[in-house]
């Protein structure tokens, strides 16, 4: 490495350094300020970013309705969407929504209570799991979760924030879906205008990515619900076989995380049943089992199939991501997570073409 690299890597991690300390001491100094702006902005851009994912799944039903169809106004495709949507999830609701729901408080309400019954006894089985579960359960009390589970301006906040999302994601999503590529030329125009063509391929290529990706993701996540359902079924376990399964089935938009976390309360009440079960004791093994084959399949076989594979999100990425954007925004940042990674995904990819090219002409002009 020669000196001229080491001085500029140095300088690099100097800005770096100087960066963060510098947001250190603006934290100390405006952190109420920082906390109430950002609230602030939570309150418009969580709505916006729903819409933003509603959006991308409803774009090619409003398209085909446009191009098949031939309505005359955009604005009547999306009121036909509108009320296709409504209806599909009025029925949705009406044939396994309150299925599901039904399944899952009765499984709060009453199997939740024969899991610990049957955790506890095997920890009074198990002396050397009595202290962790004692440190556990200390640490869960009521004292301890209250300041959290029971603030009351924090309650009243969460109501009026879910109540202005409530009103304003229909607002946005119309709005993105009616004059989505007028909203994007409306910020390419602020834009100089040596850099407009590279940010118009970019946002063209970046809305690729996540319209086939969420579409793909939202498809693969209702053939898992309704693979593991059917697993579940014939494993033994009923009427609850649809709340597992679709349960599942949705946390599958959380890679790894979401497979292991959606095992749990099957694993969990595989226990308190097992003589009802297919493998009895064992069942939580099949339950294992399944779920890799699922994950494999999804991954070798549905996602090239359903997404494409130029989308190429790998999932480790999108986990990273979740995690890295939820902690700096929340649930705003969750949701936000896939359309940034897919910007910066094709960003470097369509700055590395254009280096390559740059790269290529210097050869031919020697």
């Amino acid at each position: 490495m020669t000196s001229e690299k080491r001085i500029k890597i140095l300088q690099y991690l100097g800005i770096i350094a100087l960066s963060l300390l510098s947001l250190k001491y603006l934290n100390d100094l405006f952190g109420d300020q920082f906390s109430l702006l950002k609230s602030a902005v939570n309150t418009i851009v969580f709505p916006l970013g729903v819409a933003l994912f509603i959006s991308y799944l409803l774009s090619p039903i409003v398209e085909f309705i446009d191009k098949k169809l031939k309505v005359p106004y955009r604005w009547l495709s999306i009121g036909i969407v509108f009320l296709f949507i409504g209806l599909a999830f009025g029925l949705f609701v009406f044939l396994i929504g309150d299925l599901i729901y039904s399944q899952a408080i009765i499984f709060f309400s009453e199997d939740w209570g024969k899991i610990a019954i049957y955790i506890e006894d095997l920890i009074e089985d198990h002396v050397e799991l009595q202290a962790v579960y004692d440190n556990v359960t200390e640490y869960l009390s009521f004292d301890n979760l209250s300041p959290f589970f029971f603030n009351v301006v924090g309650i009243i906040k969460g109501i009026t924030g879910l109540l202005v999302s409530i009103v304003l994601i229909p607002v946005f999503l119309f709005f993105l879906l009616h004059d989505k590529t007028k909203i994007f030329e409306g910020i390419i125009s602020v834009i100089p205008s040596k850099n407009q063509y590279h940010i118009r391929e970019l946002g063209k290529r970046a809305d690729i990515v996540i319209e086939k990706y969420f579409n793909g993701k939202f498809i693969m996540m209702f053939l898992m619900s309704i693979m593991f359902t059917i697993v579940f079924y014939m494993l033994g376990f009923g009427i609850r076989s649809f709340f597992f399964g679709f349960f599942l089935g949705f946390l599958d938009i959380v890679p790894y995380v979401g497979g292991f976390v959606g095992m749990l309360f099957p694993i969990l009440y595989s226990f308190t049943v097992s003589g009802d079960l297919m493998f009895e004791e064992y069942t939580f093994i099949a339950i294992i089992v399944a779920n890799f084959i699922g994950q494999f399949l999804q991954g070798n076989i549905l996602q090239p199939i359903i997404m494409g594979r130029e989308v190429n999100l790998h999932p480790l990425l999108v986990l990273s991501s979740f995690i890295f954007f939820g902690a700096l925004l929340g649930m705003t940042g969750i949701i936000l997570a896939i359309p940034i990674t897919g910007i910066i995904k094709t960003s470097f990819e369509y700055f590395g073409e254009l280096k390559e090219k740059k790269e290529l002409k210097g050869i031919k002009t020697e």
